[in-house]
Parts: C-alpha cells; sequence; structure tokens
C-alpha cells in the first residue's frame, strides 16, 4: 500500500498538468466556500445573545393569613382554574356569613315599612276621601243655608214696610223677624261647620304625607345598600383567599409551605404555559435596520445540539436594552466610549414536545431576504 501511494505521488510529480489543475480545483473550492459565507452573512442576520423566554406568572395572594393547602408541587402541570393554594379562611368565612345574616334583617326590615307604609296610604287616603267628602257637604249645607237666610231677610225686611204703613199685622212682621234671625243662625253654622271641615281635610291631607315613615324607609334602603357592600366585600375577601391558576401550565418553583404565614403579595408560586413561548434575543443596532416583522427565523438550542427550530420575527423593541438599567450610567467626567446597543427582538416559534424551556441559550439567524 505504501509503495503504491509512492508510486501516484511519483506519477503526479512527473505530470505538472495534474498538478496544476488539482491547485486550481482547490482554489475554485477555496472560492465557492468562502463566497458562500460571505453571502450568507449579507442575507442574514446572526445573533448568539438570544434564549426562551415566556410569560412567567406569580401566583400571590391579596390578603396576609396562614398558608393552609398547597395541592400542587413543583413540575405539576396544572389547569385553568385548578385551585393551587388555599391560605386560612375561617375568619373571612364567619364575616361573610355575618354580613349576610344583616342583609337578611335589612331586607326584613326593608319589607316591614314597605308595608307599613301601604297600609298608612290606604287609611290616610280614605281619611282624605272622607274629608273631601265632609268638605263638599259642608259647603252645600252653607250655600243652603245662605239661600233661606236671603229669603227670610227679603220677607223681614217687606213685612217691616208694610206694618208701617199698616198693611199687615205686627204679629205678622215679628214672625218673619224671629224666622230671619234663626236663618241667621243657620248660616252661621253652616259656615263654623265649613271651616271644622276644611281643617279636617287639612290634617287628613298632612297625614297622607307619611314624611316621618318614608324617610325611615329610606334610611333602611341606605342601610341594606351599606350591607349589601359589606357583603359582596367580605365575600371577596373570601374568594381571593383560594388560589387558582389563570392558565393552563405548569408550576415552575414553590416559595411557600403549608403553615407558612404569607403576607399580601407575597410570592407564593411561579407558573408558565409551556405552549406560550419565544425566543428573545437583542440585536446589534447596526443590524436592526434590515430585520423586520414576518422574516423567518431558524434558531438553534444551546442544549439541543443539531436540532434546528423555524420561527418568525414576530416584535421589535421600540427602546434599547440599556434603557431598562435599573441605575443609570452618567457620565460626569466627560470621557466618553462609544458602545454599540442592542434592540430586543421577539421571534414566535412553536413548542415542540415541550423541549423548549425559559431560560435556555439560542443562536438565532434571520434570513432578511425577506
Amino acid at each position: 500500500m505504501i509503495d503504491r501511494v509512492q508510486n501516484i505521488k511519483s506519477a503526479l510529480a512527473g505530470h505538472p498538468k495534474i498538478r496544476r489543475g488539482l491547485i486550481l480545483l482547490a482554489s475554485l473550492a477555496l472560492l465557492v466556500w468562502v463566497g458562500s459565507i460571505i453571502h450568507y452573512r449579507l442575507t442574514h442576520v446572526e445573533e448568539i445573545d438570544a434564549r426562551v423566554a415566556s410569560d412567567m406568572i406569580t401566583i400571590a395572594p391579596r390578603l396576609s393569613s396562614w398558608l393552609a393547602e398547597r395541592p400542587v408541587m413543583e413540575g405539576d402541570h396544572i389547569k385553568k382554574g385548578q385551585t393551587l393554594a388555599v391560605l386560612y379562611r375561617d375568619p373571612s368565612r364567619l364575616q361573610a356569613q355575618s354580613q349576610e345574616a344583616a342583609l337578611g334583617a335589612a331586607e326584613k326590615e326593608i319589607e316591614r315599612l314597605e308595608h307599613l307604609l301601604a297600609e298608612q296610604r290606604a287609611s290616610t287616603q280614605a281619611a282624605v276621601m272622607e274629608a273631601e267628602s265632609g268638605v263638599k257637604t259642608a259647603e252645600e249645607a252653607l250655600k243652603a243655608a245662605q239661600i233661606q237666610r236671603a229669603n227670610a231677610e227679603s220677607d223681614y225686611r217687606r213685612n217691616a214696610a208694610l206694618v208701617k204703613l199698616h198693611a199687615v199685622p205686627e204679629q205678622d212682621a215679628e214672625h218673619t223677624e224671629n224666622a230671619y234671625k234663626v236663618a241667621k243662625q243657620s248660616e252661621a253654622s253652616a259656615q263654623a261647620n265649613l271651616e271644622a271641615a276644611k281643617a279636617r281635610l287639612a290634617k287628613a291631607r298632612a297625614d297622607a304625607q307619611l314624611g316621618s315613615l318614608e324617610r325611615q324607609l329610606e334610611e333602611a334602603r341606605v342601610h341594606r345598600d351599606q350591607v349589601l357592600a359589606e357583603r359582596d366585600l367580605a365575600q371577596l375577601d373570601l374568594k381571593d383567599l383560594t388560589l387558582t391558576s389563570p392558565i393552563d401550565g405548569v408550576v415552575d418553583r414553590t416559595f411557600a409551605n403549608v403553615g407558612d404565614y404569607v403576607a399580601a403579595s407575597q410570592r407564593v408560586m411561579l407558573i408558565h404555559d409551556p405552549e406560550d413561548i419565544w425566543v428573545e434575543a437583542n440585536i446589534k443596532e447596526t443590524k436592526i435596520a434590515d430585520v423586520h416583522p414576518g422574516q423567518p427565523v431558524e434558531v438553534t438550542i444551546d442544549a439541543l445540539p443539531g436540532r434546528v427550530f423555524h420561527g418568525e420575527v414576530w416584535f421589535i423593541g421600540h427602546a434599547a436594552t440599556s434603557t431598562f438599567q435599573l441605575l443609570p450610567n452618567p457620565n460626569p467626567s466627560g470621557n466618553f466610549t462609544k458602545i454599540t446597543q442592542r434592540i430586543p427582538v421577539r421571534i414566535r416559534v412553536k413548542q415542540e414536545d415541550g423541549l423548549l424551556k425559559p431560560g435556555m441559550m439560542a443562536v438565532i439567524s434571520i434570513d432578511v431576504r425577506h
């Protein structure tokens, strides 16, 4: 075998044309390889500063209490609406029951006042109608008395004039005078009866207003509304002591165990939806001009060598990552070093068999020809 290789070398060395052809082929292959690299660099934006991301949801209570139940553990798959934790509920439950009872009592008081008000209105309305009828009767009686008095007065004056002429006896004149006096008294009595009837009507109408009872009913309704609001708040507090999942997902980490005292807004656990993931990359500002939403992207994950995921540009940030630093970077000395900033870009990628997990490092290649 060694002799054969040496013979081939000797033959090639003896043929300059063959040697030049091989060199030419190697040069062409090198040029093609370099050209493909240059073409790739011109048509793709590659970035290693990328990682898988997701919305990490913090489960925390609105109220402070002791953790009574935590039926899930780290790594458990959960469904939307599933109970994740239950805090000590007895005081809130008793408060809700107390407010429910108070609301029932307030409703009963309103019913009692409404029934009483209806009865009072019916009775006072009857009294008003009776008083109005009495006024009308008294007015008719006064009119009759006034007519009788006018007739008696006319008879009296006529007979008085005839007596002076000795046309009628004085006895007739005295009779008509007495009748006139009686008619005047009857008119005065009818007038008094009318005034009394009007007074009774005014009293009946005043009683029909029922202002005091209506005010009591209004106050009872206001109290009922206040108790209703307190009942709803107590029920809300009771409901908030049970922490449920807002999504279908997995439990990533727990921070409290049964028996721990959990303050309001304190983290109990972190969850996320494995299907709702994306890749977030920080692209240099010198390359971002060629990147647009919708462009295809190839994603490789450091933890999954040889596996390629396909996605597309979903969102391009409106500010550089440096603007979100907690501590500003002032330059009081006047010395300045220009640093290329990075723009966050989100890439929508489809989950496959739950392999993509938040925090995994990735390398992306965006095809900017599209």
